[in-house]
This record gives C-alpha cells, sequence and structure tokens, in this order.
C-alpha cells in the first residue's frame, strides 16, 4: 500500500493572524462601499436563515438599537411576511454568487480529492454509498419543505380564522380552493377575523375601522400596528374593493372537511377471532368466544346478516317519524321567523311614532318657551322702564336740592348786603318749591313685580294641558276605549303610608270600595314630606300620572316642630289661593293634623288645635272640604296614656280610613 502523503503544514500564528485582519479590512471596505437604495432589490435573509430576494420601500432610524433599518417587501410572498431588517441582513447579488462560486469550488475541490485518493487505492466503503445517496435523498425532500411557508402553530389556530373554499363538482368541472394566503389577506391583524368595514392607513396597510380606532385611542402620536411606521396624521380612507372581497368570500360555501373512513377491524380484539355474531344485549360484535364468554352469558346473539337486517329494517322505520318531525320543526322555525320579522317591524314602527310624538312635543315646549320668554321681556322691560324714569326722576330732585343747599351756604357767608339781598326772595320761593316737590305725595318708590301666577307657579300646569291637546289623540279615534278611571290622591307623611298598607289588608281595600264608581285611590306617604314640598311635589305628579279628580292633603305635623305657627300659616294660605287658581277642576280636601305621642301634655298639642282650626277656615274660604278625625283623636289621647312608645295601631288607622271613606261617599 502506497504511504499518504504528508499533511500540509499549517501557517505560523502571525501569517494566520495577518490573514484575519486582511478578511476583516476587506469586509469593512465592502460594508463602506454597499450603500442601500430605496426601490432596488437586494438578496435578504429571512428570519429562519433562508436568503429571499426583497425590494427595499422604505428606511427608518430605530433609536434605541442605534441603527438605521429598511422596511423590504419579498418578491412572491405574501405581504404578512415583510419585515423591517437592519443592513447586515442584506446582501448583494454579486456577493452571493460570489459565495457561491467559492461553495462550488470547495465542492470541486473535495471531488479531486476523492479521485486521487481513490487512484491511490483508499476506495470509500461501499456500504457508506447507499447511505450517503439517502441522505442526500432527504435534503432533496427537506429543500422544498423549507420553501414552504410556516405552518402556523396549534396554539394560533383557533384565533387565525382561515377561509379554504373548496367546491366539489361533478367528473370534468374544475375545483376553487382559496389559500391560506388569500384568507389572510382578508384577515385584520389585530382581531385575526375577516375584515369589518375595512380601512387603509397611511402607510399602506389595512385594519378594521373599530380595530384601528381603539389601538390609536388616548395616544398622542400614532404608529402602523403591522409595520410599526409613524403616522402624520390619524386619517382612514374605506377600502371598498378589499370590503367586496371579504362579502364574496363570507358568503362563499366554507370548506368540506371529507374523513377518510377507516375500515372497522374485522377480528375481536379481544380473541383475535373473526367477528361473526352481534350481541342484542350489548349492541356490540363478538366472535364464537364472545358467546361462550362470561362477560355475554344468558346473552341472545344473531348472526351479523341477520341483525344487519332487523336494524336496516328499524332504522327505516325510524325515518318517517323523524321527517315529520323535521317538518314540524321547519314550519315552527318558520313561522318563528314570522313573529320575529312582525316583532322587528313593530319596533321600528313604535320608534318611528315616538320619535314623531316627541318632536311634536318639543315643537310646542319650544313655542310656548319662545312665546312666555317673549311676553317675560315686554312686560318686564315696560315695568322696569316705568321705575327708572322714577328713579331719573328722583335724582333731578337730589341734584336741584344739592345746587340749592350750596347756594344757600354760599349766600350766608356773603358779607356784601346788596349782594345778599338780590334776588334772595325768588331765591327762597324756589327752595320753598323744591322742598315741597321732594316731599310731594306723588314722589314715591314704584314698586313693580312680575305676575308669580302667570311665569312661575302654573308653568308646569299649562305645559301639560297644552301638551295633552296636541299628542293624545282625537276623542272620536278613541271612543272604543274604555274611559280612564278618575284617580283619587291622599297625600300626606307617614300616617297616609301606614293608612294606605291598612286599606289593602281589609275589605273594602286600596280604593276603598270606589272602584265600582270608576275610582281609583293612590296613597302617597311619605315620611320627610313638608308643606314646602307639596307643589313641586303635585306638579311631578300629574306630569306622570295626569290630572285627578281629587287630592287629600294630610300634611302641616312635620312643619310643626320645626316653623312658627304664623309663618305656617302663611304658607297654608298663600298655597291654598295659588292651587284653587291653578287647578279649577280638581277637589281639594284637607285633612287635619293628628296628635303625636311626643306632643301630649305640651303647647305644641295646642298649637296643633288652633293650627286645626285656622287651616280648616282658610280651606273652607278657597272652597276646600275638610276632614275631622274626632274619633281618632280620642282615641289616640286616651291609649298614650296607657301606651308609652307606641305608635298608631290598626284599630286607630282603621277609624282614619273610615272618616275619609265616609267623607267620599257623601261627596261623589
Amino acid at each position: 500500500m502506497a504511504a499518504q502523503s504528508p499533511a500540509r503544514e499549517p501557517e505560523s500564528v502571525e501569517e494566520e493572524e495577518e490573514t484575519m485582519e486582511e478578511e476583516e479590512e476587506e469586509e469593512e471596505t465592502m460594508e463602506e462601499e454597499f450603500t442601500v437604495q430605496i426601490g432596488s432589490t437586494y438578496s435578504c435573509k429571512r428570519s429562519d436563515g433562508t436568503y429571499h430576494d426583497a425590494e427595499v420601500v422604505k428606511t427608518r432610524m430605530n433609536k434605541r438599537a442605534g441603527r438605521e433599518e429598511y422596511y423590504v417587501r419579498y418578491a412572491g410572498l405574501n405581504c404578512r411576511q415583510n419585515e423591517w431588517v437592519d443592513k447586515t441582513r442584506l446582501v448583494l447579488v454579486k456577493q452571493v454568487e460570489e459565495e457561491e462560486d467559492a461553495a462550488n469550488e470547495e465542492d470541486e475541490a473535495v471531488d479531486e480529492t476523492n479521485q486521487e485518493t481513490s487512484e491511490n487505492g483508499n476506495e470509500p466503503q461501499k456500504e457508506d454509498e447507499p447511505e450517503k445517496e439517502d441522505d442526500e435523498a432527504e435534503k432533496e425532500e427537506a429543500e422544498p419543505e423549507e420553501e414552504d411557508e410556516p405552518e402556523p402553530e396549534e396554539d394560533e389556530e383557533p384565533q387565525a380564522k382561515k377561509i379554504r373554499v373548496e367546491v366539489h363538482e361533478a367528473p370534468g368541472n374544475s375545483s376553487v380552493v382559496a389559500s391560506d394566503d388569500f384568507a389572510e389577506e382578508l384577515t385584520c391583524l389585530l382581531c385575526n377575523e375577516l375584515f369589518k368595514d375595512p380601512v387603509v392607513v397611511e402607510c399602506g396597510h389595512n385594519f378594521c375601522r373599530t380595530c384601528i380606532d381603539e389601538a390609536w385611542e388616548g395616544q398622542e402620536s400614532f404608529t402602523c400596528p403591522d409595520c410599526e411606521e409613524e403616522i402624520t396624521e390619524k386619517r382612514c380612507t374605506s377600502n371598498r374593493a378589499l370590503a367586496n372581497l371579504v362579502k364574496k368570500a363570507a358568503t362563499t360555501p366554507a370548506k368540506t372537511i371529507v374523513k377518510e373512513k377507516v375500515p372497522p377491524p374485522e377480528n375481536c380484539h379481544v380473541h383475535e377471532e373473526r367477528l361473526k355474531l352481534f350481541c342484542k344485549d350489548d349492541g356490540d360484535l363478538g366472535c364464537v368466544i364472545c358467546r361462550e364468554s362470561l362477560k355475554h352469558a344468558n346473552h341472545y346473539f344473531l348472526p351479523i346478516l341477520d341483525a344487519m337486517g332487523v336494524y336496516k329494517t328499524e332504522l327505516s322505520s325510524m325515518v318517517t317519524p323523524l321527517e315529520d318531525a323535521l317538518k314540524v320543526a321547519e314550519k315552527m322555525a318558520k313561522q318563528q321567523n314570522e313573529k320575529i320579522d312582525k316583532h322587528r317591524t313593530s319596533m321600528k314602527e313604535y320608534r318611528e311614532h315616538i320619535e314623531s310624538e316627541f318632536v311634536k312635543m318639543h315643537n310646542v315646549l319650544k313655542e310656548r318657551e319662545e312665546k312666555l320668554l317673549g311676553k317675560l321681556q315686554t312686560e318686564g322691560e315696560s315695568l322696569l322702564s316705568e321705575m327708572e324714569d322714577n328713579i331719573a326722576k328722583i335724582q333731578e330732585n337730589i341734584d336741584n336740592i344739592k345746587e340749592s343747599i350750596a347756594t344757600a351756604s354760599e349766600k350766608m357767608n356773603d358779607g356784601d348786603s346788596i349782594s345778599f339781598l338780590t334776588d334772595i326772595k325768588t331765591f327762597i320761593k324756589k327752595c320753598q318749591d323744591e322742598q315741597k316737590e321732594a316731599l310731594s305725595p306723588g314722589n314715591t318708590v314704584i314698586e313693580k313685580e312680575l305676575s308669580e301666577e302667570a311665569y312661575k307657579v302654573p308653568v308646569l300646569a299649562s305645559m301639560f294641558e297644552e301638551l295633552k291637546t296636541t299628542v293624545v289623540p282625537a276623542v272620536s279615534s278613541v271612543s272604543a276605549v274604555p274611559q280612564k278611571a278618575k284617580q283619587i290622591w291622599i297625600i300626606g307623611n307617614t300616617v297616609i303610608s301606614l293608612a294606605g298598607q291598612r286599606a289593602k289588608a281589609c275589605s273594602f281595600g286600596k280604593d276603598l270600595g270606589f272602584e265600582k264608581k270608576n275610582f281609583t285611590v293612590c296613597w302617597m306617604g311619605k315620611a320627610i314630606l313638608q308643606w314646602r314640598d307639596l307643589r313641586s311635589e303635585l306638579s311631578e305628579t300629574m306630569a306622570i300620572l295626569g290630572m285627578p279628580s281629587m287630592i287629600i292633603i294630610h300634611l302641616g305635623g312635620n312643619d310643626l316642630e320645626h316653623l312658627s305657627y304664623f309663618k305656617l300659616v302663611d304658607c297654608v294660605r298663600k298655597d291654598f289661593s295659588q292651587l284653587s287658581r291653578q287647578y279649577p277642576d280638581i277637589k281639594f280636601v284637607w285633612s287635619e293634623v293628628l296628635p303625636k305621642l311626643s306632643w301630649l301634655m305640651t303647647p305644641l298639642d295646642k298649637t296643633r288645635l288652633q293650627f286645626n282650626s285656622m287651616v280648616s277656615s282658610i280651606a273652607d274660604k278657597c272652597g276646600f272640604g275638610v276632614i275631622t278625625h274626632e274619633g281618632v283623636e280620642q282615641r289616640l289621647n286616651t291609649s298614650y296614656r296607657k301606651r308609652i312608645g307606641a305608635g298608631i295601631t290598626d284599630m286607630e288607622l282603621d277609624i282614619f280610613n273610615t272618616k275619609i271613606k265616609d267623607y267620599l261617599t257623601k261627596t261623589l
């Protein structure tokens, strides 16, 4: 065997260092000479290590990394794979060719070495050749897989909704398949769903309008969520072409997944015998050994073909009832859809009706507001003009008197008799006239007040009446509708709340037995209700429930402890007078104040009696009714001595309600 040639001695350390320095200088020189131009195409190293031709679209300065980056668009690939890269990943085409040539030279050198080795008698082992061929085949098969796009991970599949449309037709017709790339183009990057109202931003990427608005909400500077390019202006343009594509893709039938049928096993998985029998008890296939086993003891077996015939007959008998059930369900679905459509139509009609009614009310209120404000302006300016004229007149008198006083002081200090006596009588006469003018009964302070009844108190009530005549349908259109029950309001403090609850528990009921006469009683009791809240409470309630036929007022007990007697009586007098003028069609009734336990044997109880007497007199003058409660007062006064700390009892509430019921019976 020929001796092998000695291996070539390695170069010295100094030579190796010089060689490495030269290579680094060459690389730096190439990098300095290599200038990236926008719009040019380069070979770009992708994230998976492969090279692909890419066009440089734009550039930016990455301040964090301290380098310049380029946005590349890969030729022939999905636009989702476009990315920002630095300069080191861009390679000139010449450099790639040189690297390929160098690789080819290395391969040729290896081949020559192998040939020399074979000539010298060192043949490679034959056993390794098949392995090499297998390795080369595996590499060839692996290369196309690297060029394909990476498959999505299992975790990402529920989020990214891909569309595959496959239309199966008869032989001779082509099938249409929408690829994953096409589906990805119709998917929003932010929500991973098909575009909804797609818009295109300044950099050219598309998003759902709501998605990009949410992404940019609350930000002072805007960037594209895809390419991270800064957006100079927050402006989105609708992409109608993309919207049409999404609409077509959404209406295209989805891919039909055809599962390949796996043939069932023909042998028993327990005994490895051929399956020939069917167990009717367990519903399982079995072999002859299964029939004799303890598991199937006393079970009834049929041959497979006989069992197939029996259950085919049973299954066919089930088809007709299922078809009948399907017809019933389809009919029900049709009826339900009709009800849904009818309901939607009703909602639309009611919405339009409500909007039109409120438009009417708005117009009426606006017109009424303008009219009332105009009247206020005219009358107010007239009254104001009179008072301003009067103040001008008073000011003129003041100026004249001041001038006369100054002249008189000057004359009194004058030592010249001739100058002093000149026109002295005329001046004195002038002073006397000015004095009389200033003290004349005609010179008084003029007080002009706007009418509270015209501009303050009845505004809501008059508005309600005007709205009722404008919005409520005419009487002829509702003549068939039953007449609405007339309302009786009982408004007051805690006693009214307790009396209303007690009335429900009694035989005559909440309406005190007047429902047959088409009357309903509304118990409006509030523990903290005071007299000053009466008119506002009535106005707000009337705006909701309308005008009642009668209002019974049981108030004043809470006010006697906080207000002075005379101030409270004066307030009652004013309110009764205004209520009678404001609501002439309503019958008002005053219900006397009941005694309290804390008032027993105190001056407050005497004040209560005096207050009831005075208010009853005021109510009678205003045409109001009066309900007295002698029976309740007598029982309360006698029983309070025995039950210290207890409130009003059910018996006393029954007496209170009976008094109201008796009054209503006489009145109605």
